[in-house]
């Protein structure tokens, strides 16, 4: 059975999933978002282990899904520095994550993930336009228009802007 691997970074706490094509979660880790340092070291560990335990069922990894809170260059998979990841400035997480793991990787803002997973397996299922907000660490929205994530040049349309409420 194949299986992919997905990774939220958040502002107060990160997780790494493994799962079906079907959306069915088989394995999840979740965890606190410390340092910058610690934090990436824990997403690699997890993500490697979550592989591991797996492969070990005989099941195997297609690739890994990130997402994070904007901005970001979703199609080079670098973060650039989200206000709610303090000292988390251009980290090549893709290329890292592909390194150290074989697989491809891709980064995508953390709103448009919501709103792709609700339009395709949740309560935007069979609609042609949804808006997704998102109320975290930070504030953002995720737009799917016509059928297709609409997510402009930079990966940010729709956002409503990114607000650091406490820290």
């Amino acid at each position: 059975m194949n299986y992919y691997l997905g990774i939220d970074i958040g502002g107060t706490k990160c997780a790494v999933v493994r799962g079906d094509e079907n959306g069915t979660v088989t394995a999840k880790v979740r965890f606190l978002t410390t340092t910058p340092a610690e934090t990436q070291a824990t997403i690699y560990a997890k993500t490697l282990c979550l592989i591991d335990e797996g492969r070990a069922c005989g099941e195997d990894p297609v690739a890994i899904g990130v997402s994070c809170g904007s901005p970001m260059d979703s199609r080079r998979g670098i973060i650039q520095e989200p206000p709610n990841l303090l000292g988390w400035k251009d980290v090549h997480i893709t290329e890292e994550l592909t390194a150290r793991t074989g697989l491809p990787a891709y980064l995508c803002n953390d709103a448009n993930a919501c709103a792709l997973a609700e339009w395709r397996m949740g309560a935007g299922r069979g609609t042609e336009n949804i808006l997704f907000l998102t109320f975290g660490t930070g504030l953002g929205a995720g737009l799917i228009l016509n059928g297709a994530l609409y997510s402009g040049a930079c990966g940010g349309a729709g956002e409503v802007g990114h607000i650091r409420m406490s820290r």
